[in-house]
């Protein structure tokens, strides 16, 4: 083979190839969260007071799960936007809109992919801050057992060594990643997304529907939230902070991928160009006996006017 021909292949095989897909954005942020999650970037461990009360609860557990906040914030969005989209557009809709993909189908999975991937980079962006920050949970003195802390009194600890053997190492490391809440974040960023999704597409005849749906979406991340400071989870300024940043993600990700969910209405362009050329030269011919017809309604009869001439001469013989 040619050389300038081979460089010409690989040349085109590197145009063709796209670096930010979505599938390498998800694969990416996975990696990262991994990474992250298992221990393999140093974790920020700032000190604290012995015998303080804000650390000194005990564990009791997730009312939410992590699995089930997991499933929750995958499951609700896809289910929501196809009974919507079912119920209240026909499957003809989609394919008169400007800036619409062409199908139900392609249209719900547009908006769920910018949603998949707003919601893993916000939970990246959190694990981030929690390895970052350090903050020990409510629980820490009881899942941590440091050392240090067993016979000094309101004195501060800057290191620490945690001796509680009975848990994994992962659950005793997770109990300094306190700031800010996973839960109530990502939980606001699920329900900012929805709620913002039914005000844009639900139609106007729903307008009772529609806010109590609302209430009831907004619900998940109250429960979210909620539960994180009565299990002892979270301080109440780390779920205030993790609605902060869910509610700043959401708005980010439905204003400009997903466009605020705004169709224009226009006519199909696919009709447009589908018309058969005749119509031109029906058109114009339509014009032409339109100018036809003007000029002949101007046009005088020569009796008319052989009359008016008789009227002006008698006129002018008086």
């Amino acid at each position: 083979m040619d050389k300038s021909k081979l460089n010409r292949k690989v040349a085109s095989r590197w145009k063709d190839f796209k670096l930010l897909t979505p599938l390498n954005l998800y694969s990416l942020f996975i990696v990262f969260l991994a990474v992250l999650e298992f221990g393999t970037v140093p974790q920020q461990h700032i000190g604290f007071y012995c015998n303080d009360p804000k650390i000194s609860f005990k564990f009791m557990g997730d009312t939410i799960s992590i699995t089930f906040l997991i499933l929750g914030c995958l499951l609700i969005p896809i289910v929501v936007m196809w009974l919507s989209e079912f119920v209240c557009y026909s499957a003809d809709s989609y394919d008169t809109e400007l800036g619409c993909a062409g199908s139900r189908a392609k249209q719900i999975w547009l908006w769920y992919g910018h949603y998949s991937i707003g919601i893993i980079a916000l939970t990246f962006i959190c694990d981030v801050m929690k390895t970052l920050v350090g903050e020990p949970r409510p629980h820490f003195l009881d899942t941590c057992k440091p050392r240090e802390a067993e016979n000094c009194t309101n004195e501060y600890v800057e290191k620490y060594t945690c001796t509680n053997t009975e848990h994994s190492e992962w659950f005793v490391s997770d109990s300094s990643k306190s700031f800010p809440s996973g839960h109530s974040a990502l939980s606001m960023f699920t329900t900012t997304f929805i709620v913002w999704y039914l005000q844009r597409r639900l139609p106007d005849r729903t307008f009772f529907l529609k806010p109590w749906l609302q209430c009831i979406i907004f619900l998940w991340t109250v429960i979210c939230s909620l539960t994180r400071i009565g299990d002892n989870r979270h301080h109440w300024w780390d779920v205030l902070a993790g609605i902060i940043l869910g509610f700043a993600f959401s708005m980010l990700t439905v204003i400009v991928p997903c466009r605020k969910f705004h169709l224009n209405r226009h006519q199909n362009v696919s009709q447009i160009y589908s018309e058969p050329v005749e119509s031109e030269q029906i058109n114009f011919n339509k014009r032409k006996q339109n100018t036809k017809k003007l000029l002949h309604e101007t046009i005088i009869d020569p009796s008319e006017s052989r009359e008016l001439k008789n009227i002006k001469s008698s006129t002018w013989r008086e």
